[in-house]
């Protein structure tokens, strides 16, 4: 809203890839490890937050802001401290303070990491973290801004592959110091010197709220922005003719300063789970965007979000009419003062009114809810829910609702005008023939087909000469027709299990027949124990893994997103992806075998033969462990196989037992399978254990 602050206070007139994590953790978060004491710091100085709030009284066009932007210059990975660790990675940290901040982000003005290195930054007492971030998240111009987070020092962790050749680009820019404490961290006993801030008005009413009823999916498509200069508004996600799902936003022109849109970070579902509560999610951001129009004179903006939010955050596209007839009820969906989203309604028909400054508008008189300033930008719905403005100017009143109004400019008047950079239709409807058009929900889209292919190879059966495996489970006739798993007690889940293949499949020989069947499990980006989808596979002689047609990537039914993929093998040892991978509805080649994509527990996860990585041979008891020696040992199973008393005898067929998968079960002679055991474990130690590297 444009006007002066007092009794009847206004909505502000201000003068990428997402920011969308890729899952993992800092390194020993949820540990004593990795505190702040002994890193590097760098520190500015002191900033009194009582006399930035009074620059605002004194200077209305400071604006009402959370908190101002500070230049530093900073390179991480030459400032800060590195260390390596005993999973093959290494880890740079440096502590940057602002003093006097209640929170901190950061713009990189220079980020260009090498491939599998991740970027987090947390608050000083590890508490939150943001990230992992990657190469993925840089943004066209090689930077990235950050959310963020609570107090006045955060840690920036920058981890790398051990092998890598070179360094990461990593440079602070500048930080974005909070003197507002607008997330209400220190609610959530995440700040010590907390400054309470401050909240909307009183009579706002949470999204929440049984007032909001029906407005379910409007309400899911509203975001609040930041800038790095510590001001923001609220805006829409909007719905588009021509591509459902195009992540445009619809907001206010006084909002826009289109220098600094690349560093504006999106804060989708910040709203609170109850009709009373002032805290909300923070973590679901999406930084940067690219101007598509704007018009001064009809205060709108459009932009395009450099990606659209990912399917966890459901979001929702509103829909629009522009047809320019009278809304007979309206509402308003917003973030007053930063405060988590709260709903506003005027039951009654809007007025037709041009400001001081020519621009169409729609009055509004609130029933339920007021706006407040930082609502600048937020969409006006109409009784049919959907967009029919934004808004830009109003005042309120808790104690006198008739002061309880705003004004709207109208989205009919920014369709059209003298170029696509000044108009929407160019955007929302390139045929120009649409009026109105409901809005689109993406949860109510099947779930995409995610594509995964790998390549793996088993230490049992991997030949060093020939670099592949024997295929001799197969050319006996011992490979079932029938995954193995399932009636081996593996719990498949989100579809896989019961595959079954063809003989035809099986009667295929060469380098791309089949060894055996493995089980492929996409895990949680940020729990790498929980497993959200599985598939029993065949794994062929070159060490491709393949669906049980015998040819094609393996198929899942999950949102597009960063998964940890581990393969695992009835009697070797599994093994994982140390990182989360981004997968997709197009399979990308992961090679397990070669060291490009390291594996959780770096080398201790596999066994190194002139350099190929091979997932370990001999847990014949499925226990996650090979032990050739003591209770729960490996070798004592190979023995009751083949009989129990006779060391010499022999038990040919498909079993657990045979570790170099052969199709026979020796317990001694050449090629017998108890020397699989303790060259597992590292040939000369018969009481050393090798465990599996998965949680």
């Amino acid at each position: 809203m444009r006007g002066p602050l007092g009794a009847t206070l206004v909505l502000l007139a201000f003068s990428a890839h997402a920011q969308v994590p890729h899952g993992g953790a800092p390194i020993g978060w949820g540990s004593p490890s990795g505190h702040a004491a002994g890193i590097p710091s760098v520190a500015l100085p002191a900033l009194d937050r009582a006399l930035l709030a009074q620059q605002e009284v004194d200077s209305p066009a400071v604006g009402f802001r959370y908190g101002v932007q500070r230049m530093l210059s900073v390179d991480v990975p030459e400032q800060g401290l590195w260390v390596n660790t005993t999973d093959d990675r290494r880890v740079c940290r440096l502590l940057i303070e602002s003093p006097g901040a209640v929170m901190l982000s950061v713009q990189f003005s220079l980020f260009d990491l090498v491939p599998e290195a991740r970027v987090y930054l947390y608050d000083r007492d590890r508490q939150r973290y943001l990230g992992g971030f990657t190469e993925q998240n840089e943004l066209p111009d090689g930077t990235l801004a950050t959310a963020v987070l609570p107090g006045d020092a955060l840690v920036i962790e920058l981890v790398e592959p051990a092998g890598s050749r070179a360094s990461s680009l990593l440079q602070v820019g500048s930080l974005t110091h909070g003197y507002r404490d607008i997330f209400h961290f220190g609610e959530q006993g995440l700040l010590r010197d907390y400054d309470p801030g401050f909240q909307s008005a009183p009579c706002n009413v949470n999204v929440a709220c049984p007032e909001s009823a029906g407005w379910e999916q409007q309400i899911r498509s509203v975001a609040m922005f930041l800038r790095p200069d510590g001001n923001g508004c609220s805006g829409s996600l909007i719905n588009s003719t021509a591509q459902q799902g195009q992540p445009y936003f619809y907001f206010a022109n006084h909002c826009l300063v289109p220098a600094t849109i690349g560093q504006w970070v999106f804060y989708f579902n910040y709203e609170a789970p109850g009709c009373v509560g002032t805290v909300g999610n923070t973590g679901q951001t999406v930084t940067g965007g690219v101007l598509r129009s704007a018009y001064f004179y009809d205060d709108f903006a459009l932009l395009e979000l450099l990606n659209a939010p990912p399917a966890s955050y459901g979001v929702f596209y509103a829909g629009w009419d522009r047809s320019g007839a009278v809304p007979q009820s309206s509402a308003m969906i917003h973030h007053p003062n930063y405060d988590v989203k709260k709903f506003s309604r005027d039951d009654d028909p809007a007025v037709g009114y041009q400001d001081a400054n020519g621009i169409k508008m729609w009055r509004t008189e609130w029933d339920v809810g007021v706006s407040q300033a930082v609502s600048s930008g937020a969409p006006l719905f109409d009784q049919n829910k959907r967009i029919v403005g934004h808004m830009t100017e109003g005042a309120y009143s808790c104690s006198d609702p008739q002061q309880n109004w705003a004004g709207a400019a109208k989205f009919s008047e920014s369709w059209d005008g003298a170029s696509a950079a000044t108009r929407l239709r160019d955007w929302l409807d390139p045929a120009n023939s649409t009026v109105t058009l409901d809005g689109f929900d993406p949860q109510n889209t099947p779930q995409p087909t995610l594509r995964v292919r790998l390549k793996a190879f088993l230490q049992g059966p991997y030949n060093s000469v020939a670099l592949n495996m024997n295929g001799t489970l197969r050319a006996s006739g011992l490979v079932p027709l029938t995954e193995p798993y399932t009636a081996l007690g593996y719990a498949h889940v989100a579809g896989g299990g019961g595959e079954t293949t063809t003989q035809a499949v099986l009667n295929l020989s060469g380098a791309a027949s089949v060894v055996d069947w493995v089980v492929v499990e996409l895990r949680n980006k940020n729990n790498a124990a929980q497993v959200l989808a599985s598939r029993s596979a065949l794994l062929l002689r070159n060490g491709s893994i393949v669906a049980a047609d015998g040819s094609s990537d393996l198929a899942f039914q999950l949102p597009v997103d960063d998964h940890h993929i581990a393969v695992r093998h009835r009697n070797h040892l599994g093994i994982m992806t140390q990182n989360p991978q981004p997968v997709g509805t197009t399979a990308v080649l992961r090679d397990l075998t070669d060291g490009s994509v390291p594996l959780s527990g770096g080398a201790a996860a596999t066994v190194n033969v002139n350099g190929v990585r091979l997932m370990p041979a001999g847990d014949a008891t499925r226990n996650g462990q090979i032990k050739y020696t003591g209770g729960g040992n490996d070798r004592d199973p190979i023995l009751t196989r083949i009989g129990g008393t006779v060391p010499t005898a022999t038990a040919a067929g498909y079993h657990p037992e045979d570790l170099n998968l052969d199709g026979l079960v020796k317990y001694s002679g050449g090629a017998n399978d108890r020397d699989v055991v303790l060259q597992a474990v590292g040939g000369t130690t018969p009481t050393a254990v090798r465990s599996a590297q998965l949680p």
